[in-house]
């Protein structure tokens, strides 16, 4: 069932102050209460939390919510990959997806093996014998015809869970999409910082080439010893293993950021755009209304419910009696002239009263209840899970507020100034090797902090089912890669 439109359109919006303690109390209520109801209920819609914010639930199907409309890229062409063709590219080709697209046939399978209309194909039984009599010998034949019909509706009630088995993998691979969705959104994330990683090790060799080239000069003016010269140029190799080290470690990410989406190892994906400003995570309310109508899980969970309430229900029925009902024609021998045949028609009942089906029935009412714990549980945990992460975004924007304006973008002048003081003999080489080792640990902080964020948004957004907000990397910096649609 559906919520009818005016029970959405006509939320008023509602302001949560820490100080309205009991007003907190029914909200949690009301909040519990309409997690643990299954998906789809009306009882459950009309319970939810009604607010309004910057962020609103998106509406429509899981195409239309989590598949970007964008041509699909070409992965042959290489080039920066923004992080929406990316995502329509893994949900083609991601190979979790096309192992789980396959499952789909089982469901297919399961609908076709409960539609015939019969339960049994008719049987037929043929006999011939010698009758023996006084007054010779004489041949017997008999033939019969007979079929098992079911007469309580057991057909519509298998069709019917047969259904639900196929909504249930229905679920299941919407389930997958969204993981998948979410894995690639996080290692696009992953790439990204690891490429700012390396374009911090790219500086930094390029400081450590100009400082070694500095020191020299300094050396032949008579300004240094040779030990400067000595510690530049060991420093200089440890920029260069820093550097390699950071080179291989975004070729990884990329690599997996491919292997996610199903992309060519021959030109792994390059993230397009650059790192996003921090932003605190909405409301509550409004993330567990997310959740509520977007969380795939539960959906899963409350079609696989239905499907064992549809199991047990066609279990039941299935111990009721199914008659034979059948047509019998025997020819008598006898002397020439009399020989007679007989036409019957039969009638078989089983009568239950020892096999009713039991372990059948028994089966999918542990079943039931196993699905109706699990839909529960995962309800009541949802709600910490979304305060678990939300605060965690909260609490990682907040640092890299800090990082962000203060450390990050001043990276390269730093090291400018560094250059600048030693040129001048205001420091010596011991300060600023001590001087550069400080700005680069923050810095490694600073990007080890968006690493953080971007964990945390991915766990949030895992929970709630949907993407937080529009991602803005793609429009920022590079280029989208060539598209399919574009080759000549």
């Amino acid at each position: 069932m559906q919520t009818p439109p005016q029970t959405r359109q006509a939320a008023p919006i509602t302001t949560i102050r820490h100080s309205s303690f009991p007003r907190l109390v029914d909200l949690a209520l009301t909040i519990s209460l309409a997690l643990v109801l299954p998906v789809g209920c009306a009882s459950a819609q009309s319970l939810a939390p009604r607010v309004s914010a910057d962020f609103q639930p998106p509406e429509g199907g899981y195409d239309d919510i989590h598949v970007p409309n964008v041509p699909l890229p070409d992965p042959s062409r290489g080039g920066p990959t923004s992080l929406d063709q990316i995502l329509v590219y893994a949900d083609r080709h991601a190979p979790t997806l096309q192992v789980a697209r396959r499952r789909l046939g089982l469901g297919d399978a399961a609908v076709a093996g409960a539609s015939p209309i019969l339960p049994d194909n008719p049987q037929v039984s043929i006999g011939a014998g010698p009758r023996i009599a006084g007054d010779g010998t004489h041949a017997d034949l008999s033939a019969s015809l007979s079929q098992r019909f079911e007469i309580a509706g057991e057909r519509g009630l298998r069709v019917a869970a047969a259904e639900r088995t196929r909504d249930r993998i229905r679920a299941e691979i919407d389930e997958t999409r969204w993981e998948v969705h979410r894995d690639v959104h996080a290692a696009f994330h992953r790439a990204l910082v690891a490429r700012e990683r390396l374009t911090a090790a790219d500086r930094l060799l390029a400081f450590q080439e100009r400082l070694l080239g500095i020191t020299r000069g300094r050396l032949r003016a008579g300004d240094v010893s040779p030990l400067a010269v000595r510690l530049a140029e060991a420093e200089l190799s440890q920029a260069r293993v820093t550097q390699i080290a950071a080179e291989q470690g975004y070729l990884r990410t990329r690599l997996e950021l491919g292997a996610l989406a199903g992309w060519s190892t021959t030109h792994p994906p390059e993230p397009a755009g650059r790192l996003d400003v921090p932003r605190d995570p909405p409301a509550p309310p409004i993330l567990i209304e997310a959740a509520r109508r977007h969380q795939p899980r539960l959906r899963t969970l409350h079609a696989a419910r239905a499907e064992a309430d549809a199991r047990a229900r066609s279990a039941d029925r299935d111990a009721w009696p199914e008659p034979t009902v059948g047509v019998q024609v025997t020819r008598e021998g006898a002397p020439a002239g009399l020989e007679e045949t007989v036409v019957l028609g039969t009638l078989s009942l089983p009568i239950p009263v020892i096999q009713r089906n039991q372990g059948a029935r028994e089966t999918a009412r542990a079943e039931s209840r196993i699905a109706e714990a699990e839909q529960g549980a995962f309800g009541s945990q949802l709600l910490s899970r979304i305060e678990q992460y939300r605060t965690a975004v909260i609490a990682s924007a907040a640092q890299l507020r800090t990082y962000g304006s203060e450390i990050l973008p001043t990276f390269e002048e730093n090291l400018r100034l560094i250059q600048r003081a030693f040129e001048l003999g205001e420091i010596d080489i011991l300060q600023v090797s001590v001087a550069r080792e400080r700005f680069l640990r923050i810095q490694a902080d600073a990007l080890d902090a968006y690493g953080n964020y971007f964990q945390a948004i991915a766990d949030l957004e895992g929970a709630i089912g949907a993407d937080l907000w529009p991602d803005e990397r793609h429009e920022h910096g590079h280029e989208p890669a060539p598209t399919q649609e574009s080759q000549p």
